[in-house]
């Protein structure tokens, strides 16, 4: 008896201490740490600088104290043949996920694929559905013009139930991926009706009010839809940005496909994770996002890019708060972790603006990117002092 209770003893700690092991081994969501990192360069560099680069990046991610890596599997310019308008499988999204996995395996750091999302502009989807992409309010697809003179600037009307079964096949075929950790939407909202006004010199434009150039979707299922709805035209309102309603109807349909969308990954038991507008007024504003209703999703990445919007740095903090409260009534599953653009995070107040955003009620800190951190000399040894003692906190 003394025999077996010794070694239930024993096996009681042991139990015990690799449970403990476990828990410690565990990320922190509080102060997990991302990072958004573009994946191009392993579709278009040489196989061996590719694999130099996949093993520099993770490698600097660890030692910096990177939880998670957000890697752009899809972008502006991915590689389609206009020909073939029946296949719109997103084979090379798939091939830098397998390419980028065994160095995410290696290094212990969460992978996340990331993905344009309403913004396509695959030359073959171009050419088979054209009637799919968004119209300005003077009547002009944006297949037909270069919105902010941007060739990507090519979006799809999230309205239309065709445009939500695409996509819901983009985001499985790379949820259903074995070792990848979430899905990522990027750029799911309607085309800039303003843009963040520190962009605007930089553009040549003046917008000091939203004009019809830039306002959308007035296409003709967006129009026909809005009537059967409110029995009202979009295009016969003096000034459609003005119509409570027609603003609405807009913001809900971000809101109903995003969450459509989290809803798919989830099927794939993935985490569903988006990129938004840095707080939810100039989000609605802006780009006609609604982003804290976006209740399906897990984590919400506000881009508060402040310098973008001429915001002192306090900002970060006050547009975190905004996000936070918002997201808590209208009852969010998720949380909120607060984006910092590393050209705005000088490398002698990386603490500071980590602070601004914990003070916000962020949780977790994530940076654009580890590519603009791999530009400033000494970033990265600083980027994890800061890390570690966010991390002890």
């Amino acid at each position: 008896m003394k025999l077996f209770l010794k070694y239930f003893g024993i096996l009681v700690i042991s139990s015990t201490m690799l449970i403990a092991c476990k828990e410690k081994q565990q990320i922190n969501e509080n102060t997990k740490v991302w990072a958004w990192l573009s994946g191009s360069f392993i579709s278009t560099q040489p196989d061996t600088t590719a694999t130099e680069l996949l093993e520099y990046y993770f490698n600097k991610a660890k030692e910096t104290g990177v939880d998670a890596i957000i890697i752009e599997v899809h972008g502006g310019y991915p590689k389609t043949d206009s020909t073939n308008i029946t296949d719109f499988v997103d084979y090379e999204a798939i091939n830098i996920i397998n390419k980028t996995l065994p160095y995410a395996k290696k290094y212990g750091i969460e992978i996340h694929a990331w993905i344009w999302t309403t913004n396509r502009c695959e030359k073959n989807l171009r050419a088979a559905h054209p009637d799919w992409y968004q119209v300005n309010a003077e009547g002009n697809s944006c297949l037909d013009i270069k919105l902010y003179n941007r060739e990507h600037y090519r979006w799809l009307c999230p309205s239309r139930p065709d445009v939500l079964e695409y996509l819901k096949d983009r985001v499985a075929e790379l949820a259903k991926i074995d070792g990848i950790a979430g899905v990522h939407l990027d750029f799911i909202r309607y085309p800039d009706a303003i843009l963040p006004y520190g962009l605007h010199e930089s553009r040549g434009v003046v917008q000091d009010k939203v004009y019809p150039q830039w306002d959308h979707c007035y296409c003709e299922f967006c129009r026909a839809n809005f009537k059967t709805q409110t029995g009202i035209d979009p295009l016969e309102l003096d000034d459609p940005t003005e119509n409570a309603e027609w603003m609405q109807y807009r913001w809900d349909a971000i809101t109903k496909l995003t969450n459509a969308l989290a809803e798919e990954i989830h099927r794939y038991e993935k985490i569903a994770t988006a990129a938004v507008f840095a707080s939810p007024e100039e989000s609605r504003k802006l780009v006609r996002q609604d982003w804290a209703k976006f209740t399906e999703l897990d984590v919400i990445f506000p881009m508060i890019y402040h310098k973008f919007y001429d915001a002192e740095d306090i900002w970060i903090e006050l547009a975190t708060h905004d996000g936070v409260e918002e997201m808590a009534a209208n009852k969010c599953k998720g949380y909120l972790c607060s984006g910092l653009f590393i050209g705005h995070v000088p490398i002698d107040k990386i603490d500071e603006m980590i602070g601004y955003a914990t003070n916000g009620g962020s949780k977790g800190i994530c940076f654009f990117s580890l590519e603009g951190i791999n530009k400033i000399p000494n970033y990265w040894e600083k980027l994890q002092e800061s890390i570690t003692k966010y991390k002890k906190h």
